[in-house]
């Protein structure tokens, strides 16, 4: 089975291929290919992502990046189609209306993608949501104008979802060799931290989810990059505050643990990045040094709540399978920080980290997550992003 992923919740036009072998009870996973653009330098002067600029980007890239996914899986193919059943005009017209809000984007699929032969997948997966909605129905349209064109189901898929199953993705997968394909023990529990979400998600079992914890205000991605604009450090602020924590001193300022000790799973981070800001404000000096301790002791501060509270977590609920997913996954401090206190407090219990490239947004999550959801395939007219989307 080929499920070809697509990926466009934010500012990565992402589309990636995965086939699919063995026994249901044994699953093996080949990575045919897992193509990313990203739109970071692009909205890096604005100082965080457009959501219109995103759109407009997703539009120009989709045909190229699917273009050469497809040749890098090695399943385009270069024939002309062979039109069955619809006459040249009525799929043109169907095309059109499915891809009214995106006229670059149908101009290109006409052009380059209309004219060839359905590759040989089965199946398409989509991000659905959560996410920007300007961003999130680019790509979606573009799955159902694909859906429809290649005559393939669709899977709409939950974001979050897909950064949970990036945990089973070894560091070699690129490499063209099928990977047997492992399975959590449950329940298993997921922190699951980015720029616009913070939660933990927490599953009983294969497939099902319940928000055990979440952000009551600013996700910790978002609270790293505001900290980085306090201090005019750029955007993504996330990796620059984490390379300056590496050489700062965590202990002078004392930042506070929003909630740290309260009885519930649920995290505030606005009132520490309140703390930051009246810390910079008045200071007389702002160099080097104190960037770099500001950055250390805020670092410190947000990896001490989101440890703790997972932990706990995953002690009431008796995880059998802890892990972490999303950007702000690939924070060093906070993978060696929960790594240490599980081994120290859940020793039997496994951690798992995604492979640090996977950590962004991506398409083989994607893809990944639609072969768990087979279960869901559904025709092109039927799916519909929704950027408030939830687990569970």
């Amino acid at each position: 089975m080929r499920i070809l992923g697509i990926e466009t919740s934010c500012d990565e036009t992402a589309i990636a291929v995965i086939e699919a072998t063995g026994t249901s009870r044994a699953p093996r996973i080949r990575v045919l290919s897992n193509v990313v653009s990203s739109q970071m330098k692009l909205h890096a002067k604005f100082g965080g992502v457009v959501p219109n600029l995103a759109k407009r980007e997703h539009q120009r890239n989709l045909v190229p990046v699917l273009l050469q996914a497809l040749r890098e899986s090695r399943i385009m193919k270069h024939e002309s189609r062979k039109r069955v059943g619809m006459s040249h005009d009525s799929q043109y017209k169907i095309l059109d209306s499915i891809l009214e809000r995106e006229p670059e984007l149908f101009a290109a699929m006409q052009k380059r993608v209309v004219p060839f032969a359905t590759p040989d997948i089965d199946a398409i997966a989509v991000t659905a949501g959560p996410g920007l909605a300007p961003a999130l129905w680019v790509g979606v349209n573009f799955a159902r104008a694909l859906s429809f064109l290649w005559k393939k189901p669709l899977i709409p898929i939950n974001h979050l979802e897909g950064h949970i199953y990036t945990n089973l993705i070894p560091k070699d997968a690129d490499g063209g060799a099928s990977f047997p394909l492992p399975r959590f023990r449950y329940p298993a529990l997921c922190l699951i931290v980015s720029g616009g979400h913070t939660e933990l998600a927490l599953m009983p079992r294969a497939g099902t989810y319940r928000i055990v914890g979440e952000t009551r205000d600013d996700a910790a991605g978002e609270a790293f990059d505001k900290v980085a604009k306090m201090m005019n450090l750029g955007f993504p602020g996330g990796p620059i505050i984490s390379r300056l924590a590496e050489r700062g001193n965590t202990r002078v300022y004392a930042f506070p643990r929003p909630m740290i000790r309260d009885e519930h799973f649920d995290f505030s981070f606005s009132g520490l990045k309140t703390a930051v800001l009246y810390t910079i404000r008045d200071m007389k000096k702002l160099g080097a040094k104190e960037k770099r301790d500001i950055a250390a002791s805020f670092e410190q501060a947000a990896v001490d709540v989101l440890v703790a509270k997972t932990v706990r977590a995953a002690k009431k609920f008796r995880a059998r399978t802890v892990m972490i997913g999303g950007g702000v996954a690939a924070n060093k401090k906070l993978r060696e920080t929960l790594r240490a206190k599980l081994a120290a407090e859940l020793p039997r219990v496994p951690f798992l980290v995604p492979h640090v490239p996977l950590t962004g947004d991506n398409a083989l999550m994607i893809a990944l997550a639609g072969f768990f959801n087979t279960k869901k395939k559904s025709a092109w007219n039927t799916v519909q992003a929704d950027a408030n989307l939830r687990l569970g």
